[in-house]
């Protein structure tokens, strides 16, 4: 491997070997405790730590780390283009499980690095792509007196007494990178349509997740880096020197980013809220149409409202309040909410089943409405595979707005 991208000497050597198994210590009154013992313990502990880390979330950046083109500030004296990049300060994990913190941001100079590498050359042209490179590095430090070695000559010695976990930024040619293994092969998650048809979406699903775990746990690369970002430097007619630079691209392929469990959550509740308004998920009910008689002037109107396809409703219409209950408020300007009761609801079993909403009159003001169906967790209405109408309470909120001749129509938005 190119020395550029070859294991640092103050890097901890075999970090990035899955432990067979863990052991830790276990103390009792007397026991002696030498260097190999708090060794041991601190290993126990930060691997405990990695092996969480990679396995139950995997590696790549936490936040921040954006590589960007240094601006000189206004006014300065330079009128040169600047040739430094930038890159954010932030954390991320290795390929081992290992936390890298960037503390402040880091800057790299180009034209300096080129100037110091003279066997980095453009394979064409007068343009070398580079890549943005950023490794875990630890070293020891705060050297501190130590007693004379039993087995040595010498009549003191000098240790360091602190190990300081750290990071190296560095750039790499186009063939240093492709060193760096950083890619890992598809695990594939598509669903087949033969899988699908043999039983319902959910099993199928069921024996794809079954099949990602049960893959093989992925070996660690030999010098696990984390690329950030390319950027291609331009360089002189005599390809001597870095001239210039483009804004580095941050969104690489290889770029491997890690979201916290909070932001998965808000995405996923995201995702499910706007699934399951379209009933994509057949979890709820979802808002079809609302119509109006004579010409949408009058108070006269239906809202129409879908339910899970697949619920077996037939045995508990809607007019039990005990199985499921439909309301529908107005939003008043004071900011209060003022039932709006339907004249009738009629549940209609056809594919797909619905309720159908109709008033002969409080329905005929422009504004915004809310409709709001309860689920009895007691007697829940479920469908043919016991699985309760869900949520168990759904509301969907809509806008009805005036045309200027004074029909009423549905709104694209609340506001």
């Amino acid at each position: 491997m190119n020395k550029m991208v070859a294991l640092d000497p103050c890097a901890e050597q075999g970090a990035c070997i899955p432990p067979a198994e863990f052991v830790r210590l276990r103390y009792f009154f007397g026991q002696r405790l030498g260097v190999v013992d708090l060794a041991d313990e601190q290993s126990y502990l930060a691997g405990k730590q990695r092996f969480h880390n990679l396995r139950a979330h995997g590696w790549g950046v936490l936040c921040g780390l954006e590589a960007e083109r240094y601006v000189f500030p206004q006014g300065s004296a330079t009128n040169t283009p600047s040739t430094l990049l930038r890159v954010r300060r932030g954390a991320a994990l290795d390929p081992c499980g290992r936390e890298i913190v960037v503390g402040w941001d880091q800057c790299i100079d180009v034209a300096a690095w080129y100037a110091q590498h003279p066997a980095a050359k453009p394979k064409s042209g007068a343009e070398l792509l580079l890549w943005v490179a950023l490794c875990y590095r630890e070293c020891p430090s705060d050297p501190a007196p130590a007693p004379r070695d039993p087995c040595g000559c010498e009549p003191g010695g000098c240790e360091y007494a602190r190990i300081r976990e750290g990071f190296e930024l560095m750039l790499l040619t186009d063939d240093e990178a492709k060193l760096l293994k950083t890619d890992e092969p598809a695990r594939g998650f598509a669903v087949s349509g033969e899988e699908v048809l043999e039983g319902s979406i959910e099993s199928a699903l069921e024996i794809k997740i079954a099949r990602l775990v049960g893959t093989p746990c992925p070996e660690p690369p030999y010098d696990p880096c984390l690329l950030l970002a390319s950027v291609k430097a331009k360089l002189s007619s005599d390809l001597k020197k870095v001239e210039d630079i483009d804004k580095p691209d941050n969104t690489i392929k290889r770029h491997r980013s890690l979201l916290s469990t909070l932001e998965l959550q808000e995405a996923l509740l995201t995702a499910l809220a706007a699934a399951s308004g379209g009933g994509l998920i057949g979890a709820g009910p979802r808002l079809q149409t609302i119509s109006f008689a004579g010409g949408a002037t009058t108070d006269a109107g239906t809202l129409s409202i879908a339910l899970e396809p697949d619920a077996d409703l037939s045995r508990h219409p809607f007019d039990s309040p005990a199985q499921l209950t439909v309301k529908v408020s107005q939003f008043k300007d004071d900011g209060t909410w003022a039932a709006v009761p339907p004249s009738s609801e009629t549940y209609v079993p056809i594919s797909p089943r619905h309720i159908e909403l109709a008033w002969t009159g409080g329905l005929a003001d422009q504004g915004r409405y809310r409709v709001l169906i309860t689920n009895d967790p007691a007697q829940p209405v479920v469908n043919t595979k016991m699985r309760p109408l869900t949520p168990l309470v759904w509301a969907r909120h809509f806008r009805l707005i005036k045309d200027s001749s004074g029909n009423l129509s549905l709104a694209d938005s609340l506001y």
